[in-house]
C-alpha cells in the first residue's frame, strides 16, 4: 500500500512572478534536452554506460539504445528531437544539485568532463542555459538535512519542494582481486554473512586469516593483505551496502571498526559517508583497522581500483562489476549476477524522510513536514537483508523539483514515471533481465495509474 497518498491532493498554486531558478528557455520553447545526473549505481540502466565514470549529454538519446531514458526519449513525438542526459556525480553530489547550492559548479561542468569530482552537469553546448536540473538520481532517500539544503538553495521560490519517486533496485556486488601464491587469479570466493561482516569491520585484515578458508576454492593458497576500496563521495551505494551491514551484521564485527575517538567500540551505522558509516571518528582510528584502504569517487571508480590492486576487496554496483570484468564474491550462496529478472515487491511512504540512525546504526525515519505528500520512501528495513535472495540491494529513486519546471514539466514528470511506463519498459534490456543488476520495482497496493497521479500532482 502506499501510505499518506491521496490522489485528490489539491495542486499547490502556480509560481506568480519572477523565479530566482529556472529555465531561460522557458519563454520560447520546450528544451529539447532533459537534464540529470546523480547516482552511478543505476547508471548502467539509466544510460548504459558503465566504462567511466562521466556521462554526456547525449549518452542517451532517441536512437532506442535499450536503456531506460533512451527508450523514454524514442517515444515522445514533442519535441521530436529529444534528448535526455544523465551525469554520475554519485547520489550526495546529485542531491546538492538539485538542492540549488552549486549553481556556479552547474553552469561551469555543462558536460560533465570535470575530473576527478565533477559537481555539476547541463547542457549548455546544446544551446540551453539551465539554472538547476530537471531531475537527479539517488540511491539515498532524501533525509532531513537535504531538505534544509533544499529550502536554503531555493529561497525565494513559493512552493518550491523536492520530488522523489522510487525507481529501480540494484544487486550490489563484492568484487575483489586476488592472486594466489602460484601467481593464478582466485576464481571464486564464496562468503557468509559473518565473513562479509568481519571482512569490512577489519576483523578479517588478511588473505591468509583462517576465518576467510572456508570461502576459498579447495587446495588455493593465499597470502597477504587485504585492500579495502570504498567509495569517497557521498554515495547511494555506500548508503544501501551499509544498510545492509547495520541490519545483519550487529555487534558480531563491529567493534574492530573504531572506537569513536573514545574508547568505546561503535557498529555499523547505515549512512551514504563509508567512514561515517564505519564509525571513524576520528578518521584515523577507522583506517588502523585494516592493513590497507583505497578510496574512489564512483562505482566505475571503485572497479578500476579493484581491477588494479592485488589483494583488494570493495563493493559497487553488480552491472558495474560485470562491465569491468572483474570476479565477485558469492554471499550466503547468493549470486549477484543473477540479479535482475524478478521485481522487488516495496511499501511506499509518503511523506516521510530519513532523519538519523539508532544505537543499532539503523535508519530512522520521521514525517518530512512538507505539505505536498511527494517525497515517497521505501523503508531501508524492508530491504535490508533477505534469506531467500542475494541479499545486499539497493533502491534507487528519481528526484525532481515540484516548481520551476515551467514548459518542460510533461517531460519531468514523463521522466519520474519512466519506470512504470509499459511502453517504456517494454523496450528496455539494461533493466529487469537477469545478469542486469537492476530491476523493477513493484509498489503494494499502487498501479501505475496511481503513480502517474501522484507525480502529476506534484510536478508542475
Amino acid at each position: 500500500m502506499i501510505n499518506g497518498l491521496s490522489i485528490g491532493d489539491t495542486r499547490m498554486k502556480l509560481l506568480a512572478g519572477a523565479l530566482l531558478f529556472g529555465f531561460a528557455s522557458l519563454a520560447s520553447a520546450q528544451n529539447s534536452i532533459i537534464v540529470g545526473g546523480g547516482a552511478t549505481l543505476p547508471a548502467a540502466g539509466y544510460g548504459g554506460d558503465t566504462s567511466t565514470r562521466l556521462q554526456g549529454p547525449l549518452r542517451a538519446d532517441t536512437t532506442g539504445d535499450g536503456t531506460l531514458l533512451g527508450e523514454y526519449a524514442k517515444t515522445q513525438s514533442s519535441p521530436s528531437n529529444l534528448r535526455v542526459s544523465y551525469c554520475q556525480t554519485g547520489s550526495g553530489g546529485g542531491k546538492n544539485i538539485l538542492a540549488g547550492n552549486q549553481l556556479t559548479a552547474f553552469a561551469v561542468n555543462a558536460n560533465c568532463v570535470a575530473t576527478p569530482n565533477p559537481i555539476g552537469f547541463g547542457a549548455t553546448s546544446l544551446g540551453e542555459t539551465l539554472a538547476q536540473p530537471h531531475f537527479v538520481g539517488s540511491d539515498s532517500p532524501l533525509n532531513s538535512t537535504d531538505l534544509s539544503n533544499y529550502a536554503a538553495g531555493h529561497t525565494g521560490i513559493t512552493g518550491a519542494q523536492p520530488v522523489q519517486i522510487p525507481s529501480v533496485s540494484g544487486a550490489i556486488a563484492i568484487a575483489f582481486n586476488k592472486l594466489d601464491t602460484t601467481g593464478n587469479p582466485v576464481a571464486s570466493l564464496a562468503l557468509n554473512e559473518t565473513q562479509v561482516c568481519k571482512i569490512f569491520s577489519g576483523a578479517i585484515k588478511t588473505w591468509q586469516d583462517p576465518a576467510l578458508a572456508s570461502a576459498l576454492p579447495s587446495g588455493v593458497s593465499v597470502t597477504g593483505p587485504i585492500t579495502i576500496v570504498y567509495r569517497s563521495d557521498g554515495s547511494g551505494t555506500t548508503f544501501n551496502f551499509t544498510n545492509h551491514l547495520s541490519k545483519a551484521c550487529g555487534a558480531t564485527a563491529a567493534p574492530p571498526v573504531g572506537t569513536g575517538g573514545n574508547g568505546v567500540a561503535t557498529k555499523f551505522k547505515t549512512d551514504q559517508t563509508f567512514t561515517v558509516a564505519t564509525g571513524a571518528t576520528p578518521a584515523p582510528t577507522y583506517f588502523s583497522s585494516y592493513s590497507a584502504t583505497l578510496p574512489e569517487s564512483g562505482n566505475p571508480a571503485v572497479v578500476n581500483g579493484i581491477s588494479i590492486t592485488d589483494g583488494s576487496i570493495g563493493y559497487a554496483e553488480a552491472a558495474n562489476v560485470a562491465a569491468g570484468f572483474l570476479t565477485f564474491a558469492t554471499v550466503n550462496g547468493f549470486d549477484p549476477s543473477n540479479y535482475g529478472a524478478t521485481t522487488l515487491p516495496v511499501t511506499v511512504n509518503f511523506d516521510q524522510i530519513i532523519t538519523g540512525v539508532d544505537g543499532n546504526g539503523r535508519p530512522t525515519l520521521a514525517a518530512s513536514g512538507l505539505t505536498t505528500q511527494c517525497i515517497g520512501l521505501v523503508n531501508p528495513e524492508d530491504y535490508a537483508t533477505s534469506t531467500t535472495n542475494y541479499p545486499i540491494v539497493a533502491v534507487s529513486y528519481l528526484l525532481g523539483n515540484a516548481k520551476s519546471n515551467g514548459l518542460d514539466v510533461g517531460q519531468v514528470r514523463g521522466v519520474l514515471f519512466s519506470p512504470y511506463n509499459s511502453t517504456v519498459k517494454a523496450q528496455v534490456n539494461t533493466i529487469g533481465v537477469a545478469g542486469a543488476g537492476l530491476s523493477w520495482l513493484s509498489i503494494n497496493g499502487a498501479t501505475p495509474a496511481v503513480i502517474q497521479a501522484k507525480i502529476n500532482s506534484c510536478v508542475n
